[in-house]
């Protein structure tokens, strides 16, 4: 047993788990950038004069960027490292948010919330990843799912840090203290933040050997004095990719993309609007960010519920019906609009199914194919997924525009919700796996081409 293996398979030291909480810190950071326009986005209206159509573009430049982020630059942690990747998003995302703090118009403030996704987009997909590198096998679903609070515990946060600031300084003091608290966040990154230790002993930078011996030190181990063998890969990227539209598979593929689609459009509308179309309901601008916050609060509960209940109830079962009671509870939303103290109950029971749905998926997908297809399955379906994500508030500021009052707008957003649940419920239909559907295993000739061997079940790892 190698040293990561034996990491791995022992308690988590201090190290390991001063590095998970990190990872949550800085996710929660990262979802204060991103979802901080949904709480002063009507402070920024009022100024500008802006068009609801405007406004479903402003709120979604930073979830556009978001899945920029995803697709291309994430892919580079690879590359570079999770660490060099993480702090310089963080240094990006701290540079977007001050400039945003200056904008003068829609423009540049559309190209600062880009540039602000971009580098979350990054992060939320190798985040994740850093964090279950340093988790042991016994912590590392739970340590996932908590990651997971982070963009829940960042909205709660932009609203709170709205409803203080909005009053005496303005929007732009928002995007400032977003700013310099992501500029500390880095330096406290550049000062703690561990390289992935998988990733030391797969790519071998410069220097791996004496950067892995330091984080063995800081967890009380011995060093080492040689690096580990690498383990090998057992499935080109290709074939995985390919794995995933074949046979039983190519329709389990389809049945996941439309579920995590309208997973986010449904929570991406309802984080995004909330607080602007309690706004237009007569509800005052406090009121409105009241209402944003404890969305915010019910989305971070919705996710610890979910994992609290997986291992009780089928984890399709139970998303189904997380996609399902969301939807009723957006339709009650929208009748309870007038009676503010049933509004905003209604508003954390709606942010409890709508995020809980989303983790519902994160824990579907892996378990639906094998081993060797997982990671290309889960990351081909988050970054299809963010097209519900970004076209929800767009398509909702056009929907405003046309003169659709705000309870028809939960209203009709709580269809997609439906979608999602008979998605869901056919995946516990046709979500068995079987033989032909997995990929071929891959394995390594001597002169380092890969050869494509057929895949045996029984030869499963």
């Amino acid at each position: 047993m190698n040293v990561l293996e034996e990491v791995k398979n022992s308690p988590m030291s201090r190290a390991q788990v001063g590095a998970v909480s990190l990872c949550l810190v800085i996710n929660l950071i990262d979802g204060f950038d991103l979802l901080v326009t949904s709480f002063i986005g009507p402070a920024i209206t009022r100024e500008w004069g802006l068009s609801p159509s405007a406004v479903g573009v402003l709120l979604s430049g930073g979830l556009a960027g978001m899945a920029f982020g995803g697709l291309f630059l994430a892919p580079l942690a690879d590359r570079i490292g999770r660490r060099r990747l993480t702090l310089g998003c963080l240094a990006l995302a701290a540079l977007g948010m001050l400039a945003a703090s200056v904008s003068q118009d829609l423009g540049q403030l559309l190209v600062c919330r880009l540039v602000t996704g971009a580098a979350v987009g990054a992060m939320a997909a190798s985040l994740p990843v850093l964090t279950s590198e340093y988790a042991n096998h016994r912590r590392r679903g739970l340590v996932v799912a908590l990651i997971t609070t982070g963009y829940g515990l960042g909205s709660f946060v932009a609203g709170i840090a709205s409803s203080l600031l909005l009053g005496p300084f303005g929007w732009r003091a928002v995007f400032v203290f977003g700013s310099a608290a992501t500029a500390v966040l880095f330096v406290v990154g550049l000062r703690y933040l561990p390289e992935s230790m998988d990733y030391l002993v797969a790519r071998r930078p410069r220097q791996a050997l004496d950067k892995l011996n330091r984080i063995l030190a800081s967890m009380g181990r011995a060093r080492v004095e040689d690096l580990p063998s690498a383990p090998p890969a057992s499935v080109s990227r290709k074939v995985a990719l390919d794995s995933l539209f074949r046979g039983g598979n190519a329709l389990r593929t389809a049945l996941v993309w439309v579920a995590f689609i309208a997973a986010q459009m449904t929570f991406y509308f309802a984080s995004s609007w909330t607080p602007s179309l309690l706004l237009k309901a007569g509800m005052s601008g406090q009121q409105g960010i009241s209402g944003g916050v404890l969305f915010s609060i019910g989305g971070v509960t919705g996710a610890v519920l979910l994992g609290l209940l997986v291992s009780r109830v089928g984890p399709r079962r139970l998303t189904a019906a997380y996609f399902g009671i969301g939807s009723l509870f957006l339709i009650l939303f929208s009748v309870s609009l007038s009676t503010l103290a049933t509004a905003l109950v209604v508003a954390v029971l709606v942010g409890v199914f709508l995020n809980g749905a989303i983790s519902g998926m994160n824990v579907i997908i892996p378990n639906l194919y094998p081993a060797e297809a997982r990671a290309t399955a889960l990351g081909l379906a988050v970054a299809v997924s963010r097209l519900g994500a970004v076209l929800a508030p767009l398509i909702a500021g056009f929907l405003l525009q046309a003169g659709w009052a705000p309870g028809s707008m939960f209203r009709i957003f709580a269809i997609p919700g439906v979608i999602g649940a008979l998605a869901v419920l056919l995946l516990v239909r046709f979500g068995r796996t079987r033989p032909g559907d997995h990929p071929a295993r891959t394995r390594h000739a001597g002169d380092g081409t890969d050869l494509v061997a057929t895949y045996d079940p029984q030869r499963r790892r």
